[in-house]
Formats: C-alpha cells, sequence, structure tokens
C-alpha cells in the first residue's frame, strides 16, 4: 500500500488521475485481466517505471481505478433523498443493479476485493455505510426490533449482497435476476426483525420477489413474521 504520509504535487496528481483515466477505459475495453502495464503506459504518455512509482503494483493501480468509479456511484445513490428506510434500502439494491448492468467490466473488476471485507478498503466502507443508513433509517422510525445491533445486522446483508455479486460473476445467476434475488434474501433476513408498516412491506415483497423468480411454494405474512412475535414484537 503507498504511504498515507506521501504527498504527490500537482503535476504529479494531473498526471496520477490521467493513468486512472486511461486505466479505466482500457478495463472497459478490455476487461480487467486485459490489461497489462506497458499498455497502460503508453496510453497514459508515462513510462511503466512511472507507473509503479506511483502505483507500486498493476492490481494497487486497478483497485483505485475501479474503486474511484463505483465510489462516485455509491455517493450518488448515498445522496437521494428518500422518506422511509425500506424505500431507501430498496433504492439502493436497484440503483447498485442498474450500475452494474451499466458498467458491466468495472463490477468484474471489482468482484475480487469484494472477497475479501478489508479495514483498510474505503470503498468497502462507504458501500456499508450505505446500506447501514438504510436500515438507521428504519430502526430511527421505531420498525426495528429493539435487541437488533444495526452494525450486526448489516454486517450479514452485506455478506449476502457480496455473496449473490459473485455468484452472478461466476454466472450462477444472471444479471437480470440479480437485483430480485438480492432484495429476496434481505427481506428473509429483515422479516424476523422489522415491525409495523415496514415489516408489511418488506413480507410483501418477499412474496413477490419469491413469485417472480419462481420459487416453488411461498411464504404467507405470518410465516414470515417468524420469531419476531416470539419474543413479543408486533
Amino acid at each position: 500500500m503507498l504511504s498515507a504520509t506521501r504527498k504527490f504535487t500537482e503535476r504529479q496528481l494531473r498526471r496520477r488521475e490521467d493513468i486512472l483515466i486511461a486505466a479505466r477505459e482500457m478495463i472497459a475495453d478490455r476487461g480487467y485481466d486485459g490489461v497489462n502495464m506497458r499498455d497502460l503506459a503508453a496510453n497514459s504518455g508515462v513510462t511503466p517505471k512511472t507507473l509503479y512509482h506511483q502505483f507500486e503494483s498493476k492490481e494497487n493501480l486497478l483497485k483505485i481505478a475501479v474503486e474511484d468509479k463505483f465510489r462516485t456511484i455509491y455517493e450518488s445513490i448515498d445522496g437521494a433523498k428518500i422518506q422511509k428506510g425500506v424505500d431507501r434500502l430498496f433504492y439502493v439494491i436497484e440503483a447498485v443493479a442498474e450500475s452494474i448492468q451499466e458498467n458491466e467490466a468495472y463490477a468484474h473488476a471489482l468482484a475480487p476485493f469484494l472477497g475479501v471485507q478489508s479495514n483498510d478498503s474505503s470503498f468497502t466502507k462507504i458501500r456499508e455505510n450505505t446500506y447501514q443508513r438504510a436500515l438507521k433509517q428504519i430502526a430511527d422510525e421505531g420498525e426495528l426490533v429493539e435487541w437488533i445491533d444495526i452494525k450486526v445486522l448489516n454486517n450479514i446483508i452485506c455478506r449476502q449482497i457480496s455473496s449473490i455479486f459473485q455468484s452472478w460473476r461466476l454466472g450462477q445467476i444472471p444479471l437480470t435476476s440479480w437485483s430480485d434475488t438480492v432484495k429476496l434474501d434481505v427481506c428473509l433476513t429483515l422479516a424476523s426483525v422489522t415491525t409495523g408498516t415496514t415489516h408489511k412491506q418488506i413480507t410483501e415483497t418477499a412474496q413477490n420477489m419469491l413469485a417472480k423468480l419462481n420459487y416453488q411454494g411461498s411464504f404467507s405474512h405470518h410465516d414470515l413474521v417468524g420469531p419476531c412475535e416470539k419474543f413479543g414484537y408486533k
């Protein structure tokens, strides 16, 4: 990793951004594995030595290029003004699915970094915070059971989403089903820890996703209540 204390001159910063732009263009054109440092140096107007001096390795350079792309996307998603927490959660899922469809080459490039939850990844933190903001909004509305820890719940949901993301990358689920699959998994997780209108919307969405994805059988509203009522929550 580059030292956090390392300083760049204005000229170096401009050159660095030019390199990242060229890297993103090559990823979109060739895919992650199709990028090589010699061609990237030529497209950026620098020498391979400069690339290694600024980024230390190809992996680190491409990681920064891809993270920058998706960081901008997540910041835009996070900034949306949405009244209800559950609607924010569904909006995040749908917006992320749309961004994957529009930036499929970048999404494939990002997949290896999502496989490991690294504390050093600023992108991972932005991604987790985007989902956690929706969960906190549900809690602030008084529709999340009191005993649940939001951070733990968010961690579970993010792991589920990462697993579905990797399944898409491996060709196990089509991209057209990604959003619906994520919604189903998230709704089944939240069904037993939400209350009120959020719980009703969660269970209805789970039922709709089950039908849409052609799952055999279905859950009724009472089937999805789970331990919620057992613990005395309505």
